[in-house]
Parts: structure tokens; sequence; C-alpha cells
């Protein structure tokens, strides 16, 4: 519905993208309404995981009226283009880009607002490493108590990326995002989206009614923690899945940070059967102490048979930790993401950025990394996480 220029601002001296509605569309009421919707929406935000909005109006192109929107200019990629270029590095990079498409949804739905339309051709990856929510075209409105401000019964969205809910023509809440996200981090996972089909509207019906198949189908290498996560968040019952952003973000940390056992399952335990077994007749009375004390000596054996096993298993877990190898942390102060990534990969550790942290260091490089924990230099164990801070300029720079 709309063209993005590359722009120049001739008053602040910086590159923008200018996103002008198309001119055959102007004269259309709803394409108006979605484009000032996008305005209003992306101007209340101010998160640096969605992409800013600096100006909007109208102009006249070939005698019509035009409204555009002038935006931050985001030197990247879309997360579609990365899946498609094979540059998601692995798992956990998939986890911590969608980390981050997660923390702007929690910014966007403390507002009020509800994007609809949350997949990879509108998330922006700059070169930094940097996540950038875009496209709140279609987004809505809601109170307090979740609920949509505005009633439809029109399905709205793409159709790979569709909650049941809204392809149902339903109210939509903060949950239907969480669903979108995790049609999202399943394509990063497995390069294709949980469902497929000769049209949309048969696409769409999936998500209504067919369960999905676990990202380890596609990919055998990865633990079920994933599997987990992702079949948790593509529930087709919204009470069934993460409830917040935030919830689904510490999920996603929780995996990274090896704590698999921590990750709610996404469906409840099978119920316990219950056997009816005939109880054997009384025996005589001669006859009963024989039989208890075998029956005491054997839980004795098998008692002591576990407790040796334990003990054993203890001194091999606890002789493993001791032995597991220890290497230096890196040096990634004044590295992009990018490098930084490279030379943890290269000395055996990986990195996660930091949100909503202050840099310590006033004037470093925007988007390079100005402060790591632990420092550099400290021995660690091989594969431990180091969590980097990226510097978000100065505001000349900005």
């Amino acid at each position: 519905m709309a063209e993005v220029w590359l722009a120049y601002d001739l008053l602040l001296f910086r590159r923008v993208a200018v996103k002008t509605l198309r001119p055959e569309l102007a004269a259309d009421a709803e394409h108006w309404a979605r484009f000032r919707r996008e305005v209003v929406s992306a101007a209340l935000l101010g998160h640096p995981s969605v992409v800013a909005v600096y100006d909007a109006g109208e102009d006249t192109i070939d005698g019509r009226l035009v409204p555009y929107l002038v935006m931050e200019y985001v030197k990247g990629a879309t997360l579609l283009q990365s899946v498609r270029e094979a540059r998601i590095t692995g798992p956990e990079h998939a986890l911590e880009l969608t980390a981050g498409v997660l923390e702007a949804l929690d910014h966007a739905h403390r507002h009020g607002i509800v994007h609809r339309d949350i997949k990879p051709a509108n998330v922006m990856l700059s070169h930094e490493g940097a996540v950038k929510v875009t496209d709140f075209g279609i987004a809505r409105s809601v109170d307090r108590a979740g609920t949509t401000l505005t009633r439809t019964s029109v399905v709205v969205g793409t159709a790979e990326y569709l909650s049941p809910e809204q392809a149902r023509g339903e109210q939509v809440d903060f949950r239907t995002d969480l669903y979108s996200t995790g049609c999202l981090l399943y394509e990063l996972l497995t390069r294709r989206p949980p469902f497929t089909g000769d049209t949309p509207l048969a696409v769409a019906m999936k998500h209504v009614s067919e369960p999905p198949v676990p990202p380890s189908a596609h990919d055998p290498r990865l633990p079920a923690a994933y599997d987990t996560l992702v079949l948790r968040a593509l529930a087709k019952d919204r009470a069934d899945r993460y409830q917040t952003a935030e919830e689904m973000r510490d999920a996603i940390g929780k995996v990274l940070a090896g704590r698999a056992t921590a990750v709610t399952s996404p469906l409840p335990a099978p119920p316990a059967t219950v056997r009816h077994t005939r109880l054997p007749p009384p025996r005589e009375p001669r006859k009963e102490r024989p039989v208890r004390r075998r029956r005491i000596r054997r839980s004795l054996q098998a008692m002591a048979v576990l407790l040796a096993a334990a003990v054993g298993t203890y001194v091999i877990i606890g002789s493993h930790a001791a032995a597991r190898p220890r290497v230096a942390a890196p040096a990634l102060i004044g590295e992009t993401m990018t490098e930084a990534r490279s030379s943890a990969q290269a000395a055996g550790v990986r990195v996660q950025p930091v949100r909503h942290r202050a840099c310590p260091r006033p004037g470093a490089p925007v988007g390079r990394v100005c402060e790591q924990a632990p420092s550099p230099g400290s021995q660690v164990p091989r594969h431990t996480i180091l969590r980097v801070t990226l510097s978000p300029g100065t505001p000349r720079e900005r």
C-alpha cells in the first residue's frame, strides 16, 4: 500500500526513510485511515527496537494529496531476507532476535497497541545487530483489559502468521501478537512458517484447526526446550499461550541460559491411568511374617542400589563440572554486535545484548559495545553467555 524512499534531511543532516501512500490508493478512505493509524501508533512509541518516527504530513503528487511519514533510516535487512540468505547463525541467534521483537512488543503493549502483523518482513536487523520492528499500519488500540476498542469482522494480517482469533475475525489482544511471534521464531529456526497452503484461506484454516509440527521435526538438532517454547506460543487457545511479551521473553532467556526445565510446558500433563487390581486372598497367619520380611529385605536392597547409583551420578556430574574447560572472556568493547558475536564464537563463548541499560562510557560510538560482563580476560566456563551493552550514542550521533 506504500512506497519507501531513501531521503536526506537538509535541516538535521541525516539520512531518513520517507514512506508515502501510493497515489492510486490515496483516494481510498480505508488506506488513508490505515496510514494515519500507523502515524499515530508509531509516534506514541519511543523504543530502541521500534523504528522511530520523525515527522508526518501531506504532499501533492500527480495532482493528488498523498500522506507521508518520515522515519528513522535503518541500514540493514529484514528478517525475511536474513532467513532466505541463511544469515541466522544458529538457534541461539534466532532466540536473541525474537527476544528483541518481544522487547518492542512489550513496549507497544504497555502503550495499549497491538501490532497485528508481526512477521519476518516487518522486522529489520541493522548492520549493528539491532532489531527494529516496523509497519504499524494495521495496529489496533486496546484498553487496559486487553480488549480492542475497534471491533471488526474483517480478517486483517498475513496468512502465514495469522492467529486463530484473527482468522475467525474475532477481537484481538496482546496474546495475538505473541502467536505471530511464535510463527516468526518457528521460521527463524526452520526456514519455513508453521503452516503453508495453496491459498491464504487454506493457510488461515490450518491456524484455526491443525496442530503445528514441532520445529525439531524439521531440524532434529533442536533441543526439546525449543519445541516447548514455540508450541506454547502457538497454542490455539489464548489462555494456553504466554500471557505477556515479557513472560515469553523471560522464557527465551531461560532457554539461552540453559535452564530448559524452567520453561512451562505448552500442554497439560496427561491424566494418571487408574488401574483396578483384584486384591490377593488373605494369607495364613504362619506365612505372613516370612513374606513381610522378604518384602522389607527387597525394599532395603533396592534403596541401597538407588542410593549407590545416585552417589555415583553425583560424583560423575561433579567431576565433569569441575573438569569443564574454562576460557578467557574476549575483549568486546568497541565492537559492533556482529563483530562481538564473531569474537565470542572464536573464543568459545556467546553474547547477548542487555536492553534498557545506560552506557557507562559517555561518548562511545553509537551501536558499539560499551560494557561487557564478565570483564575481558576473566576465566569463564566454555559456552558462557557474555552480557554486552550497546551504546545509543551521543545526541549529535543520533
